[in-house]
């Protein structure tokens, strides 16, 4: 359901209450079609979330003054919060950075990343 995306791609889905897929995510790659690897931006700056500039983005979501950042573990998302639309992109830069940053980390489901 998401092959038409690439790596670095910001989507969003059309089911977006907040157990779903409420924050905008970037996609990374496909695991089957129930799942798909992707991180979560935000405008929160909690826990490690990690601020994300001008230079990380491509196309950047929408013209909001805030800040975005990412969470800083990659994510497991639901296919069924789709379909999906593409609302931006991260550069090459961007895409560096956050894989820099989470390649430590283990995917998760975000009920389980919460806990």
């Amino acid at each position: 359901m998401t092959k038409k995306f690439k790596k670095g791609d910001i989507i969003q889905g059309s089911k977006r209450h907040k157990s779903e897929a409420y924050h905008p995510i970037i996609y990374f790659e496909e695991i089957d079609i129930d799942f798909f690897h992707g991180g979560m931006i935000t405008h929160s700056n909690m826990s490690d979330n990690m601020e994300l500039y001008d230079k990380h983005f491509d196309k950047k979501i929408s013209n909001d003054g805030r800040p975005s950042f990412f969470v800083k573990n990659y994510l497991i998302k639901k296919q069924k919060w789709g379909p999906f639309r593409l609302i931006g992109k991260l550069s090459s830069e961007g895409i560096k950075y956050i894989e820099e940053n989470i390649s430590s980390t283990s995917p998760e489901l975000w009920e389980d990343y919460l806990s």
